[in-house]
């Protein structure tokens, strides 16, 4: 039996929109939960926001609700790296992946 990973996506953006579909459509992957920066998606159906089927997985603006839904790892697709929220990320035992330019080298 193969292990299903808990995803938190960080953004909705160009770029998160098709990292939460693409985790949506994953079998090994469940979708835990959204970071979100627009205040006015706060509350959403996360799945909605990017134009999916709602999932039941409400977007959030608080690290404090990331780390309470005890990822394996946060997907972050912002443009630029947040280093203090990758070390609150790491320390709490959660790994993280990223498209942030300094990573790519494509900006």
């Amino acid at each position: 039996m193969s292990k299903t990973y808990r995803v938190v996506a960080w953004s909705t953006g160009n770029v998160g929109r098709h990292a939460i579909a693409g985790i949506d459509a994953r079998p090994d992957l469940e979708l835990v939960g959204v970071w979100v920066s627009n205040p006015d998606k706060v509350g959403r159906d996360a799945c909605e926001i990017v134009g999916l089927a709602p999932l039941g997985v409400t977007a959030t603006g608080d690290l404090a609700d990331v780390l309470e839904a005890a990822p394996d790892v946060v997907n972050f697709n912002g443009v630029w790296p947040d280093m203090d929220l990758f070390v609150a990320v790491l320390e709490a035992g959660i790994n993280v992946v990223s498209t942030a330019d300094w990573i790519t080298g494509h900006h």
